[in-house]
């Protein structure tokens, strides 16, 4: 079958064409049928594949570029989105991911808006243009004699570019954006911070057994 790459994730190797017949198809670098080609795959470039039924989805399998040097030699723009995007998927239609930050991010707050504009901000200062794999969740906090409820924002930061020849920025500007250095630093201070409250916690459990086991062995009151 033939088609038309519709976006294209440069840091995964994952992407979606859509064949002749209408249908989306998923494919990744394992899926094309010459490695020479895979230097060459992003949004607009026709190829030829083998439609198979995935797991609950459709995949293009022996994908063959049938023009890949057709952007050969030229300097590729993009235009970026026009505002910062929260998308669910993993992969956005219409896009190509350039950059895609190496962990996922989150923040909570006691409302959903302030918790995505914390990311968001976050994120913009990381050098990202969206966040793909966009999650809302709720989550039950305990303190001293009470509980509440904070919402949790979290993404993976990544800079989406639509192919464009009089787009306003180049490619290689957009593949090498993000701040990796910086993301892996907020991912070590969000573990450790996990880690030194499981501990707490553990040690809170211990203190609880120790004085229950004190109290029982003194004879209570």
């Amino acid at each position: 079958m033939h088609g038309v790459i519709t976006t294209y994730d440069n840091k995964k190797g994952t992407g979606r064409v859509q064949g002749d017949d209408g249908q989306i198809y998923f494919f990744s670098r394992d899926m094309v049928a010459k490695a020479e080609d895979i230097p060459s795959l992003m949004m607009e470039m026709e190829a030829d594949f083998t439609p198979v039924q995935g797991e609950g989805r459709m995949e293009a399998h022996e994908l063959s570029l049938t023009d890949p040097d057709s952007f050969q030699d030229k300097i590729l723009y993009y235009n970026e989105p026009q505002g910062f995007l929260c998308e669910k998927e993993d992969l956005v239609s219409g896009f190509d991911v350039l950059d895609r930050g190496l962990y996922r991010l989150s923040r909570s707050e006691r409302s959903e808006e302030k918790a995505r504009y914390a990311l968001i901000r976050e994120c913009v200062d990381l050098g990202a243009n969206a966040l793909v794999s966009y999650k809302v969740e709720t989550q039950l906090k305990i303190a001293i004699g009470f509980s509440y409820e904070v919402v949790v924002c979290s993404g993976v930061p990544v800079v989406l570019g639509r192919l464009n020849p009089n787009g306003d920025a180049r490619a290689e500007d957009l593949k090498h954006r993000i701040d990796q250095e910086k993301i892996k630093k907020l991912h070590n201070a969000m573990v450790n911070t996990k880690i030194g409250k499981m501990v707490i916690k553990a040690l809170a459990a211990v203190l609880i057994v120790i004085f229950t086991l004190g109290f029982f062995f003194s004879g209570g009151v």
